[in-house]
């Protein structure tokens, strides 16, 4: 096992890409994420918990309806089922890292825009319905 020790705040101030995986292994994984002035991720559940940092600019976070401010040096949890979003309500990009545990982004995510994440979910779930027709034989 290799061990993962770096400068979450270099590399996540250095990241322009709307979604990056930086690690992963079978029980978490580390996404960097630049969000430009005036986007939100979009409402979304996961599987798992995700435990979101935040490094520069001002994001809005709802949880299950709940909203907190979140500005840099914050860091918000968000339990495994929970819908939820983030928006930045800065006007620069706003910049942060998510730990997920277990992982539940794409392996390898490296997207630069939100569109581009977007359609590679859809490739997914498309595949996890193919899976299971397959196994239920239609």
């Amino acid at each position: 096992m290799a061990i993962f020790n770096k400068d979450m705040i270099e590399l996540a101030t250095k990241n322009d890409l709307w979604q990056k995986e930086v690690y992963r292994d079978r029980k978490i994984q580390v996404v960097l994420m630049s969000i430009p002035a005036g986007e939100e991720i979009g409402l979304e559940t996961h599987p798992a918990d995700q435990t979101t940092f935040i490094v520069t600019g001002e994001a809005q976070v709802t949880v299950d309806g709940h909203r907190t401010k979140a500005t840099a040096n914050h860091m918000v949890v968000i339990p495994k089922g929970a819908e939820h979003n983030i928006i930045n309500k800065g006007s620069g990009a706003l910049k942060l890292f998510s730990v997920y545990a277990p992982p539940a982004e794409p392996e390898g995510a490296a997207f630069k825009t939100k569109a581009e994440a977007e359609e590679a979910e859809k490739g997914l779930l498309a595949k996890a319905a193919d899976k299971v027709k397959e196994a239920v034989g239609r």
